[in-house]
Formats: C-alpha cells, structure tokens, sequence
C-alpha cells in the first residue's frame, strides 16, 4: 500500500500551505483558495465553503485516490492535480513529498488524455473567440486551460518549483500571453495566432502519442479505470469554514451501517463544546452525511442539541451503535464504557420499543401507522417494526445476557441471537420491495410482538 505523509493535521489544515489550481503560480492573482489536505478521510472529498473556496480532503493511503471530484466532466487524476496542479511552501520536505508521491503514481493514460483535453480546450476558444461572447477573461480561459493546465506538462519532468519550472518551460510565453488575453490586452487576429500555434504543440504530441483517436480513447480509459474510486463533493452551509469542514469529514466512529442514502458518524474535536449535529450531503451521489460533533471529554448524559428530545444519550447512543475507526474514536469509547450501564441502557431499549410498537399518541409508532391505514406510504408503515426488530430489541437483549454494549456489531447477528432472525429478514425483503400486503405486515408485527 502506498501511502504519503500527513501534511497537516485534520484540526489545523488551514495552515497547510499546499494550494492548487492557479494559485500554484506565485505571479497568478487568484480570486479563491484552493488547498489540499492528506489525513484521515475515507474517500477524497472536495469541501466547498460559500465563498468558493476549496480543500481537497485527501485519504493518506493513494491507492484511494480517484479522478478529481466534480459534478462536471472529470478528465483529472487527483494524482496529476496533487503532482502537477499543486505546489508546496518553500523549504516544506513534507509537502514536497507528497507531491513526488502523487507524482509517481500518475497512471500513463493520463499524459494521453492531456492532448485530447487540450484540443478539445483549443477548439473551444476558437468557437468563443468568433463568437466574441462573454468578458475577455472568460474568453481565454478555455486557452490558459489547455496550455497552462495541459501543455505545459507534457514535458514529463517533475515541477518541483511551479514557478521556476514554468519560467524555464518552451511554452512560458504562450501561457504569458494568453494571460494577457484574459486581461483583454490581446486583439482578435493576435489570440487566433496564439490558438495556432498552441494547437500545433499540442498536434505535435498527439502524433508522437499514436493519434488522437488513442488519445481520445486514453481519456475514456483513465476514467474508466478509476471510476470505482469515487470521492464526494460537499457544498458546507453558511458559517461552516473549511477548517471545520475537515474536522466533520474526518469521523471517528460510525454509527451503524451506512449505504447508499446515508451515513451517521461521529467527529471528535478538541474545543468542541455541547454535542451538534451537522447534515452534509454528497453532490455527486445524493448520499446525507449525519455527523455529530462532539468533544473528546464528551459526559455519559450529554444530549443532542436541537431537534426533539431524545431517548438516549450521545454516549449511549455511540456505545449501542458504534465502531470506533481512529484513536480518539476508540479512547472515547473506551472511556464512556466505564460510565455506562449495558443493563440500564437495554431497560430504556426495552422500554421505547414497546413505545414504538403500541403507544397510539406517537404519530411514528406502529399502532399509529397502521391505523391511517393507505394514507401513509409503506415505507413509512415498515419503519417502526424494522426499528424495533433490527434495532433495539436485538441490543437490549445482547446487552442483557452479555452485559457488553453492542457497537459495532452486525444488526442481523444480533437479530438471529434474539430470536429475530426470520422478522430482520421479512422487514429488509419488505423495504426492498416495497408491495407488502397488509397481511404480510400484520404477520410481521405479531412475530415481534410476542419477543416485546
């Protein structure tokens, strides 16, 4: 596995001083920050604060690394962006090693794709520039993008220093001038000149590449072959800075088993003050992060703030249902375990499943439910039993016999050991097709209410 050093810290990233995009170039003026992290993430994850500014969240281990997270077309490897679009303080042996490692793992295909990006980039400016629509700035951003985000890189040397490096570079006027073209300092017979001659390097390489068909082909390649490797794109609401958005995506325990609609996890953080509840939703799969915050002294009684009162504690609630994945997520658990009771928490388990079930006045119970009848989708019906049979009553039980709490554990595990094996399996089989007969429901229920 290879991984890279940590540059950083998930409680300190704003004062890594890795940046990438145009900011790379200390002679660049850039409107936003566009930084990146390496730390314990679990996937590569692009936070987006309201400003438009960027941190690149990256796992520590490269083999995790994907294309660069976007909701628009992706045509970059995040290892080429961290290798070749980024650049490190001077004097910074671990960001530079970062890089050399990120630089190292660029898969070939993507020197290809450069060319058939490029061209593509190219051929947009021409359309642009007859056109003559938008402000020069946004005219020539199609140009700087193919010959300062593509050529200038097909050299396949290293830019250990961006700045020296594009200085020293056979394309450095051409990036300058069209530059200058984004200032509106060029007329249109000089940026017509400047596309040719851009586009006659560009040409040049694809021949040597084996065509453009290849090329194209390499770009279809490339993200074929990482397509696996997904990352997230986060938008963080007003008031939440990067910082703090790291610090959310960073988690250290996840609370039961997570898929394709949500996860719930916690975040320990040093400062952090009453428990909090932070929704943060995936761009690019619609996925709902539920993360709480929540303080490395975290107390055994300390509550959710916001929202309706809940039935148990935060620790409670991590101690039944959590699986520690960092040192602080374990040492948490570790210490709350000693300022809890499993057989205390599976009574109150008992007690609100039987709530659930029966209890009429709770417009989330079963016995509401079933009582409005068709007016409430099946779904929502469902919710309540799989609540009860796979949630609580296989924890209350376990915690009873075992007096161990059950984090961590498989809800289907814990279901068969107290005698509700065959109603997990009905309510999943029933979610997932989502035509149950009344009949069907009813079956269910009576099987649960006779283990309540």
């Amino acid at each position: 596995m290879q991984c890279v050093a940590e540059y950083g810290s998930a409680t300190n990233c704003m004062n890594t001083k890795l940046t990438f995009g145009s900011g790379r170039f200390s002679s660049v003026v850039t409107n936003n920050y566009n930084g990146v992290l390496v730390g314990d993430f679990d996937l590569p994850t692009k936070l987006v604060d309201t400003s438009k500014d960027v941190l690149l969240c990256l796992p520590r281990e490269i083999e995790k690394w994907g294309m660069y997270p976007t909701h628009q077309e992706s045509w970059l490897c995040l290892t080429f962006v961290v290798g070749c679009h980024s650049q490190h303080e001077s004097g910074d042996t671990s960001g530079l090693e970062i890089r050399r490692s990120a630089w190292a793992a660029i898969p070939s295909a993507q020197w290809q794709a450069l060319t058939a990006k490029a061209i593509g980039f190219i051929d947009e400016f021409r359309q642009r520039l007859v056109e003559n629509t938008g402000s020069p700035r946004k005219l020539y951003k199609s140009l700087t993008r193919a010959l300062q985000d593509c050529v200038l890189y097909l050299s396949g040397e290293f830019p250990e220093d961006q700045d020296a490096f594009l200085t020293s570079s056979p394309v450095a006027m051409l990036i300058e001038l069209a530059n200058r073209g984004r200032s509106g300092e060029l007329t249109l017979a000089e940026g017509t000149a400047l596309a040719d001659e851009a586009e006659a390097i560009v040409s040049a390489k694809i021949i040597e590449f084996g065509g453009l068909v290849e090329c194209s082909k390499a770009l279809h390649d490339l993200e074929l072959g990482l397509a696996e490797k997904h990352g997230r794109v986060i938008l963080l609401p007003e008031k939440v800075s990067l910082d703090e958005g790291s610090k959310l995506v960073s988690y250290d325990i996840v609370l039961g088993t997570p898929d394709a609609h949500d996860m719930d996890v916690v975040s320990v953080a040093a400062g952090a003050t009453e428990p909090r509840l932070v929704q943060l939703t995936d761009k690019l799969s619609g996925q709902r992060m539920d993360i709480i915050q929540v303080a490395p002294e975290l107390g055994p009684k300390d509550e959710l703030v916001g929202g309706h009162k809940p039935f148990q504690s935060v620790a409670e609630m991590i101690l039944a249902n959590g699986l520690a994945i960092s040192p602080e997520g374990k040492a948490l658990i570790a210490r709350l375990q000693g300022q809890v009771s499993p057989a205390e928490l599976a009574q109150k388990y008992r007690k609100v499943a039987k709530e659930i079930f029966s209890d009429a006045s709770n417009r989330k119970s079963w016995a509401s439910r079933r009582a409005a009848g068709t007016s409430v989708p099946q779904v929502k019906k469902v919710l309540p039993l799989y609540r009860i049979a796979c949630d609580l009553l296989p924890r209350a039980a376990y915690m009873e016999r075992e007096e161990r709490f059950t984090g961590g554990m498989s809800p289907e595990g814990l279901a068969n050991e107290a005698g509700l094996g065959d109603s997990f399996r009905a309510i999943r089989n029933v979610l997932d097709r989502q035509d149950a007969t009344n009949e069907e429901l009813e079956a269910i229920a009576a099987r649960i209410e006779r283990k309540l």
